[in-house]
């Protein structure tokens, strides 16, 4: 992660854009001390999705039962979900 004091982050800014989506993240520091976090905006969505996934009792249920069945090998092919599916 790079890390950029405040005064070189406002001379770089209209390039931050470019540089987050190539490095995800770049830390902000004012003396020495990290005081916020530049991330592309895909990053950030995808971050607010995960934690809205986290947050949610009944997904985070059915995805541990999902694991669970998957490491117990309850498992069906893909032609026989489909099938279910009516695909």
């Amino acid at each position: 992660m790079e890390r950029l004091n405040i005064t070189e982050a406002r001379k770089r800014f209209m390039r931050l854009p470019e540089e987050t989506a190539r490095q995800q993240i770049i830390a902000v520091t004012r003396r020495n001390q990290e005081v916020m976090a530049l991330m592309s905006w895909d990053l950030y969505e995808g971050l607010l999705e995960s934690l809205e996934i986290l947050g949610d009792s009944e997904i985070m249920g059915d995805l541990q039962k999902a694991i669970a069945d998957l490491s117990s090998g309850r498992t069906i092919s893909l032609k026989e979900a489909r099938s279910r599916l009516g695909l």
